[in-house]
This record gives C-alpha cells, sequence and structure tokens, in this order.
C-alpha cells in the first residue's frame, strides 16, 4: 500500500492498555484499493456501521460524489502495523479555506468510524486529540468537521465526540432487541396502540394477495425499487417533504447499494423489503444488516384506499418481529429523524459535531459552522419553526408541481 502521506503520531498516555507506548502512525490514502483490504477486514470484524463501509462509499463516491468539488482520502491510525482506526474522509477546497469532513455524510444517518474492539475500549481522549491534531497537519485543513458521531455507542461515550462538540439538530434512534418480539411490542406500545396496529394489520392481511418481501431476486429487487421511488415522489409532491432521491445520480447510488448496478458486484449493502396486498407494493423499506444491527435507512408509503391502515407501520413492525427472530441481530437502528413510530420502537441518541480549528482561517469557518448548525438545531426543535418550515415546503412544492 501506497499512502500519499504518512508520518508518526506520538502520544505519552499510560491510560489505555492497549500498549505501554501508544504510537500512533498515520496513513492516508486517496485510492481506495491501497486500503481496502484493511478497510474491508477491520468493517467485518471490528466495531463499525455501514454508511463507511467500503460498498457503501465506494457506490456514494461513483455517483453523488462525482459532483462535489472534494478529494476522498482514507485516514487509517495503526499499531505496530495494524490499523486500529479507519476514517474515510473527504477534503474540500471552498473559499481560501481547506474543510475535511466524513465522506458522504450528506447521505447517511451516523458516522463513528471503523474500529478495532479493543482499541475503541481503552483509547484516550489524548490519543484521539493528537490524532486529529496530526490528520489536520498532514492534509493542511483549517477545519476538521466530524459529523453526526453518536455521543454514546459500543457502550462508552464515542472517543470522537470531543469536549466541544456541538449537538447535532437530529438524534438517531436505537434500541437493543429481545428475543421474543412479544416482549418488546409490550414494553413499547401501549395496550390501545397494540390494539390499534394489530387491527390495521389484520386489515391489511384480509385483502388477497397480502406478504411481506424481503426482496432476493433481481425481478423483485427491481419491483420495490420502482414502488420506492414513485411512492416517494408523491410524497414530496404532496407532503412538501424533500425527497433527496429525486435526481437520477441519486437513484443511481440506491441501485448499486441494492445490488441492481450494471457491473459484477458484492453482497449488496442494503436489503429492500416492501409490503403487498393485491397485487401492488404499498409501502418499502431500504435496511442494512450490519454487525447485529438493523439499520433502518429509508422507506415509502402508497397514498392509496390502503393508507388509512397504515402499511408502512405494518411493514417495520414486521421486519423488527423477524429481526428479534434471528439469531445474527441484537440492536435495531432506526436512523435519524423524530417521526412517531421511531419513537415508539426505540430511545433517542444523541449525536454530536466535533469541529478542529487548526488556523485563524478555520477558526472563523468553524464560528461560522457553529452559527449555521445552532440555527438548524433550533428551527428543527422549534415546536412553531419546524411547522411552519414544512407547511412553506408544502406550499413550495405545490407551486413547483404546476
Amino acid at each position: 500500500m501506497s499512502p500519499i502521506a504518512a508520518t508518526v503520531l506520538e502520544t505519552d498516555s499510560t491510560e489505555s492498555s492497549v500498549r505501554n507506548e501508544t504510537s500512533l502512525e498515520l496513513a492516508v490514502f486517496s485510492d481506495f484499493r491501497d486500503i481496502e483490504m484493511d478497510w474491508r477486514q477491520l468493517d467485518a470484524i471490528g466495531y463499525s456501521n455501514p454508511y463507511q463501509s467500503p460498498g457503501w462509499l465506494t457506490a456514494w463516491s461513483e455517483t453523488i460524489g462525482r459532483s462535489h468539488s472534494l478529494e476522498p482520502v482514507i485516514v487509517a491510525g495503526r499499531l505496530d502495523g495494524k490499523s486500529v482506526l479507519i476514517l474515510p474522509l473527504a477534503v474540500q477546497h471552498q473559499s481560501g479555506a481547506t474543510t475535511v469532513s466524513f465522506l458522504g455524510h450528506e447521505n447517511g444517518n451516523q458516522n463513528t468510524g471503523i474500529w478495532d474492539r479493543r482499541f475503541y475500549d481503552n483509547v484516550t481522549a489524548q490519543q484521539i486529540h493528537d490524532f486529529l491534531t496530526q490528520i489536520c497537519r498532514t492534509l493542511d485543513a483549517d477545519l476538521l468537521i466530524l459529523q453526526n458521531v453518536p455521543e454514546i455507542w459500543q457502550g462508552r461515550p464515542h472517543p470522537l465526540v470531543l469536549d466541544e462538540a456541538e449537538t447535532s439538530p437530529s438524534p438517531i434512534f436505537v434500541r437493543d432487541l429481545p428475543s421474543d418480539f412479544e416482549v418488546l411490542f409490550k414494553e413499547t406500545h401501549s395496550k390501545s396502540s397494540r390494539k390499534n396496529l394489530s387491527r390495521k394489520q389484520r386489515n391489511l392481511q384480509s385483502v388477497e394477495g397480502y406478504a411481506v418481501v424481503k426482496a432476493e431476486t433481481k425481478q423483485d429487487i427491481r419491483r420495490g425499487f420502482d414502488a420506492f421511488l414513485e411512492q416517494r415522489a408523491t410524497r414530496a409532491q404532496e407532503a412538501g417533504i424533500p425527497n433527496v432521491f429525486s435526481t437520477p445520480v441519486a437513484a443511481l447510488f440506491l441501485e448499486k447499494l441494492i445490488g441492481l448496478g450494471d457491473e459484477a458486484e458484492a453482497a449488496p449493502v442494503l436489503d429492500l423489503w416492501f409490503l403487498e396486498v393485491g397485487g401492488k407494493i404499498r409501502s418499502t423499506y431500504l435496511c442494512a444488516h450490519h454487525s447485529e444491527t438493523i439499520f433502518a435507512y429509508s422507506n415509502s408509503i402508497a397514498h392509496d384506499e390502503f393508507l388509512p391502515n397504515s402499511p408502512g407501520l405494518v411493514l417495520i413492525k414486521e421486519i423488527i418481529e423477524r429481526a428479534c427472530a434471528a439469531a445474527d441481530v441484537s440492536v435495531l437502528d432506526l436512523g435519524l429523524g423524530e417521526e412517531r413510530y421511531k419513537t415508539s420502537w426505540a430511545e433517542p441518541v444523541v449525536l454530536k459535531d466535533s469541529l478542529v480549528a487548526a488556523s485563524f482561517m478555520g477558526r472563523c469557518q468553524k464560528n461560522i459552522a457553529v452559527l449555521r448548525l445552532n440555527a438548524k438545531s433550533a428551527i428543527r426543535n422549534s415546536n412553531v419553526l419546524w411547522p411552519l418550515v414544512r407547511r412553506m415546503r408544502k406550499w413550495t412544492s405545490g407551486l413547483d408541481s404546476r
């Protein structure tokens, strides 16, 4: 492997039990192929998430990423020649400043980095501070922004959440799953809620052709994906909710993730689930099964005569029930956004943005970024401003469709 820049970071911490002398080597790669073996191995056996896996970010870089003015770089931290931390990053030059941030963060729900488990469990704040400082020096960055990092992850405060980190506008929703779905259902839903959702499911089941499908064949995946795109477009038009997958390049990104790309690919990163009633797909959900966790990424619902029976809620209930029964699933992650169904199934986990300024220009950019982030958070969490924004989106969507 040929790093474009490599240096050694020395720390004197004695708190970590990883080793007595914790010298961390920093290697930076501009070509995914040069670090792919380490990246895939650590992603498979370490602490990780699907949004920073090689498959996800390769698909993103080949589609959405091409329209961004950025330079992808994969940073590896090594102990004794072994990669113990990988951060997929991007360098952007704008307004006279060089900013480094997580690669593809615009289209993922969270960013954690990919970690050797023992190193993650024992890494110290000083090691991380020195490592991030060295990243800025090596990449000649004015500002490093680490967006949407879970405040608590894998049983401890996340090392990338620095002391002065800002709270992200929205949390993710996560819950440990028991093996008995009925236990979970009773813990998370009132008796009346359980009765209402079960009634809606029975109504759908009474119609010929009821099925919940995890698409396996190319034909089913294509049918489900076409329904997903159509339903998302309709929802955007009728409810004024932005559709981030409305462009051809965004659709191509998803196609690659679900295994519909033209070239021969490895196993899909995302599974496509759908609920079918009366010969038509009424709801869909894109999910990733990664490291004993089900990550629910994006969904869609048909706006038709079956909408009162909440096919989207029935579908996620079915997915969660099957996840509880699976021996290799122990955690549910419903992703970003405070939709009511997420709050009923899982608990919020606060996300944080850590900003490291490495120059005067970086400090100026950091102040601007913090102001923007705080304004966005204030609007998103306001009982007055956020409903107003949603009404404005719906009104604007109505004008655009004329």
